[in-house]
């Protein structure tokens, strides 16, 4: 059977954008037609609120089009042919009257094309804001390239400096990102974590800190790289740039309760401080899913035996497939790696999965796959859904199914770990008759 919806992933493009829109007193300006616009904003206002309300009447200026964030050029047939310089002045003069901290011009894949000298530009327009430009976010190449290589440059010119002597109990957060689900609480469950041990966090470039608050990055004495995929490269740029070292937790993102356990070991073990009262809240957390678990199973046998399928970077597939087939006793049916994952977590992942006798499950067509819990994105489960599966969907990336998230969620730490298996065994309840 062929299938013909399959889900486009965001590219470079994409990851660019919101690379800048995470910072939360920066601008990115687009250079584009408005259709590569309109979901870039919602997208960045939907996750990162930055006004209490929405009215488009309040963005009525010009480049905005009614919305409060990325501003675009509007280009058109003329523009593609004799250049945008003048549009792009004129919005570069509107954002300098805003007073951001950051403005960071962004091409779209067809204004890389026209020729337009981004630079010249700001030099001409921006004098007093750090500001720089992405001429080409790279063709098509991925969310986590574009992501990496956009925040490297908005470290560049933003101007890194320490107050004094980094912080022997201080680390950054690398990785985090507004386009992933619960971000902005997975970054305040680590920081809690963290604060348990003693240990400061300076800052999460990217995931929601402002421009000044990224500037203290040379305070801290460690890189936390969180997901491989999204700060691998700015763990290496800071390290070769400050001398600050990164450390990358080999159980991968803080997702279920060892994992969670292990990020806060090697943190602490990395500092010389002590975990124990961090890790007693994952242990009390691990307390209260026995109570359920236990009584669940009992009851149904479940969820040991249940198939799952996911689909996800592989720091994240490898870290929920270790704790799905470890922890719940659950079978994988199909796991699908994103393009351009971190290739040390793809191998660890290929390995557990070898050796407990379901390598055929890495890369098998999810959609061809019968499962009862499938853990992805918005659109890949509606794309489930349009096949005629039965099974429960657990949104962990966006695009999301459009629910509107109004208590606080996370998928880190033991709470994280308590959201996900809640929703793991209502949906078996639903699901396995």
């Amino acid at each position: 059977m062929n299938y013909y919806s399959e889900n486009i992933a965001p590219d470079s493009f994409s990851g660019a954008i919101f690379a800048i829109e995470g910072i939360k007193d920066a601008c990115t300006v687009l250079n584009g037609p408005t259709g590569c616009k309109f979901y870039h904003s919602a997208i960045s206002d939907n996750q990162f609120f930055r006004t209490p309300t929405y009215d488009p009447l309040e963005h009525t200026e010009g480049f905005y089009f009614g919305q409060s964030r990325v501003p675009s050029t509007y280009l058109d047939g003329n523009d593609y042919v004799f250049g945008s310089g003048t549009k792009i002045a004129d919005l570069l003069k509107s954002a300098v009257k805003k007073n951001f901290a950051l403005i960071a011009v962004i091409n779209s894949p067809g204004a890389a094309l026209i020729g337009d000298d981004l630079e010249r530009f700001l030099e001409m327009e921006v004098r007093d804001t750090p500001c720089f430009s992405v001429e080409n976010t790279g063709f098509s190449g991925s969310f986590a390239s574009g992501y990496q290589n956009a925040l490297i440059g908005a470290l560049k010119v933003l101007g890194l400096e320490a107050s004094g002597k980094p912080k022997k109990k201080a680390v950054n957060l690398l990785g985090l990102c507004i386009y992933q689900k619960y971000y902005d609480q997975n970054y305040l469950v680590l920081k809690r974590l963290l604060d348990l041990c003693g240990i400061e966090v300076i800052a999460a470039p990217g995931g929601g800190d402002s421009a000044a608050t990224i500037r203290c990055i040379p305070e801290a004495a460690l890189n936390v790289v969180v997901y491989a995929e999204y700060g691998g490269e700015i763990g290496e740029y800071l390290r070769t740039g400050f001398g600050i070292p990164s450390l990358c937790p080999g159980e991968g993102p803080p997702i279920g309760f060892d994992a969670a356990a292990g990020f806060v070991r090697q943190v602490c073990e990395a500092l010389d401080t002590d975990p124990g009262k961090a890790l007693d809240t994952i242990d009390k957390a691990r307390g209260r899913a026995y109570l359920y678990l236990s009584r669940f199973s009992s009851l149904l046998g479940l969820p040991k035996g249940a198939l799952f399928s996911l689909k996800a970077e592989a720091s994240t597939a490898y870290t929920l497939t270790r704790w799905f087939c470890g922890y719940l006793g659950m079978i994988p049916a199909a796991v699908s790696v994103l393009p351009d994952s971190d290739p040390h977590f793809t191998q660890k992942l290929k390995d557990f999965l070898e050796v407990i006798h379901y390598g055929e499950t890495l890369q098998k067509s999810i959609i061809e796959a019968p499962t009862h819990i499938l853990l992805a994105d918005g659109n890949t489960i509606a794309e489930l859904k349009l096949y005629g599966q039965q099974f429960c969907g657990i949104e962990i990336y966006l695009p999301s199914l459009g629910y509107m998230d109004i208590t606080e969620k996370s998928i880190f730490g033991g709470e994280g770990a308590l959201f996900l298996l809640e929703q793991i065994l209502n949906g078996l309840r639903y699901v396995i008759h």
